[in-house]
């Protein structure tokens, strides 16, 4: 072989060369413009109470422009199964449709099996009421007829349904009449969401994939209980486990605030009240690793009281855990009206998780 052939092999060599190493940094910068587009997007959704909606409202505003869902907690049941709702929670809907900064978010009317009766009294989470209403086809029919024709009153975006403590032998039923409802709702250009509590039974009843669920995460501890959190992450792993996040259509709910333990005393506290606890006795405060949570102790009229909850930090642990082991990435937030602004700095953290 003589040189010039030598010469020629040796540069065709070396321009394959450097086409392999120009494709291969394409390939590299490729990934890299992949890796840097692929940015989580997270939701936020808060509810407002109305019993507190003056509170909710303005907690709510200080926060607007984190939070894509505004949750109106107001629909309730009378005895006669009518739909209900309370001074408070008219002027809470009234308000929030008035108010620019909420009607450029998605808001949604809650709707919850809780009945007031004549009497006065109210039973909540009423599985009878429950019966009454999704039993038959026919019942369900009218369920969503009267659902369809009380939201046309309104403005918002969608409904959520908070149908609890549903009887074991009720659940194929309420299977159907979500399916039922959310595909009359689409019809009417309106979402539906369904909260589910994480006893919900998935293991014999698959959630149909083409609905919108939020799955209660917390009350691990609470009156039924001793001290302890709301939530800690054996608790969480077990409902990532059970209500896996396949399709996307899945989401969290955590809770704000707390409780106090006190002689078999168990008390609900917000995070402000917990904030005047601390004020008032300057308790030292301890987070538990198994939780994130907060706890303390302190003497009240010579009584032991123990007060266990959910900081900032403490749900944004828990928002991140789930985001990182079950790729969670809807949060729902219970609940404003009673919100400090250390709390309400989580919103802000999560819209910062996305980047």
């Amino acid at each position: 072989m003589n040189v010039k052939a030598i010469q020629s092999i040796l540069l065709l060599i070396s321009l394959l060369l450097l086409t392999s190493c120009s494709s291969t940094s394409e390939e590299t910068e490729y990934v890299k413009v992949e890796q840097v587009e692929d940015v989580r997007d997270i939701h936020k959704s808060l509810w407002l109470v109305d019993w507190a909606y003056e509170k909710s409202i303005e907690e709510t505003s200080e926060s607007i422009e984190h939070i894509d869902n505004i949750l109106l907690f107001t629909t309730y049941f009378t005895e006669s199964g009518e739909f209900h709702q309370t001074e408070e929670s008219i002027n809470l809907i009234d308000q929030v449709l008035q108010e620019k900064d909420f009607k450029e978010k998605d808001i949604y009317l809650t709707i919850i099996n809780d009945q007031f009766m004549n009497d006065g009294t109210v039973v909540h989470k009423n599985p009878e009421l429950l019966k009454n209403l999704l039993s038959t086809e026919t019942s369900r029919r009218e369920h969503i007829e009267k659902i369809l024709t009380y939201v046309k009153g309104y403005s918002i975006d969608g409904i959520e349904i908070d149908y609890e403590k549903i009887p074991l032998d009720l659940t194929d039923e309420f299977l159907l009449f979500a399916k039922d409802l959310d595909k009359a709702l689409e019809e009417a250009s309106l979402s539906l969401r369904i909260l589910l509590e994480p006893s919900f039974p998935v293991d014999h009843y698959p959630l149909p994939e083409s609905l919108n669920y939020v799955v209660m995460a917390y009350n691990l501890y609470g009156p039924h209980s001793g001290p302890g959190p709301k939530a800690n992450y054996e608790f969480l792993d077990n409902l990532v486990e059970k209500f896996p996040n396949y399709s996307g259509n899945i989401g969290i709910a955590l809770s704000t605030g707390g409780f106090s333990w006190q002689e078999g005393t168990v008390k609900s506290l917000t995070n402000q009240q917990i904030q005047d606890l601390i004020d008032q006795y300057n308790p030292q405060q301890s987070r538990d690793e198994k939780s994130g949570v907060m706890f303390f102790e302190y003497i009240e009229s010579g009584e032991n009281v123990e007060v266990w909850y959910a900081d900032s930090t403490t749900l944004t642990l828990w928002s991140e855990y789930l985001l990182e082991n079950g790729e969670y990435t809807d949060f729902t937030f219970w609940r404003s009206g009673g919100l400090t602004g250390e709390t309400l700095t989580t919103f802000e953290k999560l819209s910062n998780m996305e980047n």
